[in-house]
């Protein structure tokens, strides 16, 4: 019956409608959506269409959707007065006539012809004169549906199943575990996934989420045995089809003493991102669990039906520690010399190019030899001729390892990819939100490149970077040719790049400088260097002026300077630029992990440039700009790390 309330109630209010400002450009959706309805015959469609008429009033004129939800719910109750002859809700004849009357009434006074439409996808279009005509893809529906989840915060260790509930309700909990806020496609399921370290899961660590047009869904239990003393932190992952739609932390205590604990409220962190955009073919979550320290991946593709978690990856050595030394021998690479003379001897010995490609790529098969599953290895093995040329979303709580080196190979020596998966696959990464300020809830699908800002700075005491001077000119030949706004500081000192962070105003900021990160203290003294040789470092980006532009523009930031896109940790979360940014609402961030050489560096970033414009995705213009940077001897094509939705474009003069 919900279909029907909604199409009485709109019925009901129709002729208050027409004072609204929003009306012209409502009405030839809202009538065709109202045809839709009476043609059909199938009650899921009818109650889709009723559906997308609430949601498209709520997110065009909330007013209106004020006095639908009203209406419908006097209707409902019996109270309402309205055109129709009785009290409540009428039957469908009496509907019938009424909307009947209504087409009736307008066409004899505007004189319109109308075209009934498939009413799919997003966007409004306004007719101008006689006949409105609806196209395809007009308004995508959209639900709002938070996190209710019951969970005590202390257990003890002898208990033998604690049951933790997970709902997703319509109105906002007063009291869960962790609210969050999330936007829905309610012709999807919602899947959770649960990464519960001190925990045993008693029964699947995915279950399915059902979403109800007008009420809470129907709960979901997850059964643990806690099985560690210590603090730990549940975390609840949701998807839809392929894509993270959020995440829900709890921290839970493990006592060695019987307690009696309850639920409390969390602090609410808001959630604001598109989804007007494919999603990636597959999903690789890679999860870090500490007791044992291990790394847990998850493969998630076919839209979400198609999910397995692999058994984790014993480490017995610290990340970061294995990261270091591996960005060490790929700086010793990107210099020519020969990393082992140079560690053991003090002197540096040049070695040949060729050598220096089977060099990176021994890194990267190292990675897959030592980190990728082994049941992982062997579904890529079977379906290798599948994967290539699919989008591959890294989602990952690890901010160390290279994760774009990764090298396929069969150790039986039946096959071997010729390159590793960043160009293999059309793979960028994200970094998933959590409670301690890490990652954002997802990637954004539309990138604005319109007002940019390039910041080229030269030096004193820093050696001067030619290739940074010609990268600016080739930018400023980009703003001018595009028709872009140039909202560059004259000059690309500290307080004019504060000043130009603080005041917004731009959508995209690309710099071309020297670079340096220290994995000691990733926030403090990992630094962009700008002129007069000052360190812009990622604990500037901070305060509200800064933090609500990202968050509201969603800017873009490429940062063509060496090592700016390694991440490590600091006292509580990731430190480094691409979390810093990411985490304060940047829907891009590309940066390199190593040291990049001048010409290569400006090959990449054209080459990435001119195929964004071109109306490639982000992903496939990395992947065209790391094979048009390859070159004998030279690991730069390889050094960049890409943050964002794979299949996001950039429009221009959005």
């Amino acid at each position: 019956m919900a279909g029907e309330e909604t199409i009485a109630a709109l019925a009901a209010i129709w002729d208050e409608c027409s004072s609204s400002a929003r009306w012209p450009a409502l009405l030839p959706v809202l009538r065709q959506l109202v045809d839709q309805f009476q043609q059909s015959a199938d009650d899921d469609t009818r109650a889709e269409i009723a559906m997308r008429i609430t949601d498209l009033l709520r997110d065009t004129d909330p007013d209106l959707y004020q006095k639908l939800i009203t209406m419908r719910k006097a209707m409902r109750a019996g109270e309402a007065h309205n055109r129709f002859s009785t009290r409540g809700m009428p039957s469908d004849a009496e509907l019938s006539a009424a909307w009947q009357e209504i087409r009736t009434r307008e066409a004899s006074i505007h004189g319109e012809s109308i075209t009934t439409g498939n009413i799919t996808g997003t966007g409004i279009a306004i007719g101008q004169g006689a006949q409105a005509t609806v196209h395809q893809h007009f308004y995508e529906p959209r639900f709002t549906r938070y996190t209710d989840i019951a969970c005590p915060r202390r257990v003890w260790i002898e208990t033998p199943r604690i049951p933790v509930v997970v709902r997703l309700t319509v109105q906002r909990p007063a009291y869960s575990a962790d609210v969050q806020e999330l936007t829905l496609d309610p012709t999807q399921t919602v899947r959770v996934s649960l990464q519960a370290p001190g925990f045993i899961v008693l029964g699947p660590t995915v279950q399915p989420i059902a979403i109800a047009a007008d009420a809470d869904s129907a709960p979901v239990v997850f059964d643990l045995r806690p099985e560690k003393v210590g603090h730990t932190s549940l975390t609840f992952d949701f998807f839809q089809g392929n894509e993270p739609v959020g995440t829900a932390v709890v921290a839970v205590e493990i006592t060695a003493y019987d307690v009696i604990e309850g639920a409390a409220p969390a602090p609410v962190r808001p959630l604001a991102f598109g989804k007007n955009v494919e999603p990636p073919d597959v999903v690789l979550h890679i999860a870090v669990e500490e007791s044992p320290p291990s790394l847990v991946f998850s493969l998630i593709r076919d839209g979400g039906a198609w999910w397995k978690t692999f058994p984790p990856v014993r480490i017995r050595q610290l990340p970061e520690s294995y990261a270091a030394g591996l960005y060490r021998s790929i700086a010793s690479l990107a210099g020519s010399d020969d990393p082992v003379v140079k560690e053991v001897l003090g002197r540096r010995l040049s070695i040949p190019p060729d050598d220096v490609d089977r060099s990176v790529k021994n890194l990267g098969r190292n990675l897959w030899k030592s980190l990728i599953p082994d049941d992982l290895k062997a579904l890529y093995a079977a379906e290798r001729d599948d994967w290539a040329n699919k989008t591959l979303l890294i989602l990952s709580d690890e901010p160390h390892l290279p994760w774009e080196l990764v090298w396929p190979y069969d150790e039986g020596g039946r096959w071997s990819d010729e390159v590793p998966w960043c160009c293999t696959l059309n793979m960028t990464r994200w970094l998933r939100k959590d409670g301690r300020g890490n990652g954002n809830e997802a990637p954004p699908g539309r990138l604005s490149l319109r007002r940019l800002a390039v910041l080229a700075p030269t030096y004193s005491l820093l050696n001067n970077l030619s290739g940074a001077q010609m990268e600016q000119d080739v930018m400023r030949d980009m703003i001018a040719q595009r028709g872009l706004e140039d909202v560059s500081p004259p000059q690309p000192a500290w307080g004019s790049v504060i000043d130009l962070l603080e005041r917004g105003g731009y959508d995209w900021v690309h710099a071309a400088a020297h670079g340096n990160f220290y994995a000691a203290n990733p926030e403090a003294d990992s630094a962009l260097w700008l002129q007069h040789d000052r360190a812009l470092t990622p604990d500037a980006i901070v305060g509200p002026e800064i933090e609500a532009h990202l968050r509201a523009q969603r800017p873009a930031f490429f940062f063509n300077a060496c090592q700016v896109g390694r991440q490590s940790w600091t006292l509580t979360r990731i430190g480094g630029w691409a979390n810093r940014l990411i985490g304060a609402g940047a829907g891009l961030f590309v940066g390199p992990l190593w040291e990049v050489r001048d010409n290569t560096a400006l090959t990449f970033a054209s080459t990435f440039y001119r195929a964004l414009f071109d109306g490639e995705t982000v992903a496939r213009a990395a992947r065209s700009a790391r094979l048009a940077a390859r070159s004998t001897g030279d690991p730069t094509w390889l050094a960049y790390s890409i943050y964002a939705h794979p299949n996001a474009r950039v429009a221009q003069g959005a």
